[in-house]
């Protein structure tokens, strides 16, 4: 096709400043729109609009291209978390407010996963990254870390039961957050689900401390 002035149209040359983060990007919203399942490293490619081989330049196949779409999954995680626990009241004392904060990163745990559930979905099939001590390293986990760490200052979880908590809280809502996710039925409405919930976040407080103050 040719120009008014006769010059052939030149072919639109792709302009991002930063392929890679265009692509895990456009995967974010593929994957939350229909779910990983149909996803493809070639569909994100033509939409930001360059070449499959463009974009095999950045990720080796479709599993780094998740594993990119996980890590972003654990950013906006942590700010639903981070949310959750600014919006923590003044509380009588440091025991009573303790408590709400665990509970309250419990909360932005569980709103994020119902929220972005395909995201959800892929993290979940992703490799955490983790430290000398096995554990994760994922801004999630050391939210969960720093409030148990404010438990045991606040008199709340007694020092000997500190080692290992993270495991023992994070299964509790992380698993409750993955039957919502995948679909349990009494869970969907949102009325039964944050009941349901809160009856767990007080069992989870009492398993964790042996008795809550």
């Amino acid at each position: 096709m040719s120009t008014c002035g006769g010059m052939p149209r030149s072919k639109p040359h792709y302009h991002h400043g930063d392929l890679r983060n265009a692509l895990v990007h456009q995967a974010v919203k593929l994957i939350e729109d229909a779910g990983a399942e149909t996803f493809s490293l070639r569909e994100a490619a033509r939409l930001v609009g360059v070449s499959a081989n463009a974009a095999y330049r950045h990720f080796a196949d479709k599993s780094a291209l998740l594993a990119a779409v996980a890590q972003v999954g654990f950013g906006i995680q942590e700010r639903y978390i981070q949310r959750a626990i600014a919006a923590v009241p003044v509380l009588p004392t440091e025991a009573e407010r303790a408590i709400e904060r665990m509970k309250a990163a419990g909360r932005g745990y569980m709103e994020f996963a119902v929220d972005h559930r395909e995201l959800h979905r892929v993290m979940l099939g992703s490799r955490h990254p983790s430290g000398e001590d096995g554990l994760p390293e994922t801004p999630s986990y050391a939210l969960l870390s720093k409030g148990l760490d404010e438990m045991v200052a606040a008199g709340v979880l007694p020092p000997n039961r500190r080692p290992g908590a993270e495991l023992k809280a994070w299964t509790v809502v992380h698993g409750f957050a993955t039957l919502v996710v995948e679909g349990v039925e009494v869970l969907q409405k949102r009325g039964p689900r944050t009941k349901a919930f809160e009856a767990v976040l007080d069992f989870a407080m009492i398993g964790l401390c042996g008795k809550v103050k």
